[in-house]
């Protein structure tokens, strides 16, 4: 009779481990993604590709935006195709401006990018910005505005939520994660 009890609490314990077993499942489910050119970027989740023409820097670009949202936060690199090495500064430099102004942020942190593979800029930059929405909900982003041969990136992982100590490092993770192809 003792054989059976214990068989039937394993047989249980065992359902509910089942049971729980999609709970379990990752929020986070980092996967290699070609971005540019002989590049590769972690994202934590599967990305949506959006194509369009944009206005960069008095120019229409074509840009190319891979992005999804997963853990509370928002993860995306755009690639603009600028077609001459004159313009790569000015495209930078309007990147940074535009991006803080469209999340009515601060620069509280910065530093110029040290990923291998990205053509040398003196506007390349790596940031954390900090402000607020449209609806006055504190907005948090780690950036990285750079370029690769006569393409400028922009990487951004992004959260809505305070306190963000938690999305810091897995946002650090995510735009540390470019690399060149090996």
């Amino acid at each position: 009779m003792r054989g059976s009890c214990v068989w039937s609490w394993r047989a249980g314990l065992g359902g509910v481990l089942v049971a729980l077993l999609p709970a379990c499942s990752p929020v986070l489910d980092w996967r290699d993604v070609p971005v540019a050119d002989g590049m590769v970027l972690q994202f934590p989740c599967r990305p949506e590709r959006v194509e369009r023409t944009v206005a960069l820097a008095g120019r229409s670009v074509p840009a190319r935006m891979l992005s999804c949202d997963a853990g509370g936060l928002g993860w995306s690199i755009t690639l603009f195709d600028i077609g001459e090495p004159a313009l790569l500064p000015a495209a930078l430099r309007h990147l940074r401006s535009q991006l803080a102004q469209h999340l009515r942020a601060d620069e509280v942190e910065g530093r110029p990018p040290r990923q291998a593979g990205l053509t040398p800029q003196d506007e390349a930059w790596r940031m954390r910005l900090v402000g607020r929405d449209a609806a006055g909900q504190p907005v948090h982003a780690e950036v990285l505005i750079a370029a690769r041969g006569l393409q400028a990136l922009q990487i951004v992982a992004l959260t809505r939520s305070d306190p963000v100590s938690r999305g810091s490092d897995r946002a650090a993770e995510f735009i540390d994660s470019l690399r060149p192809v090996r």
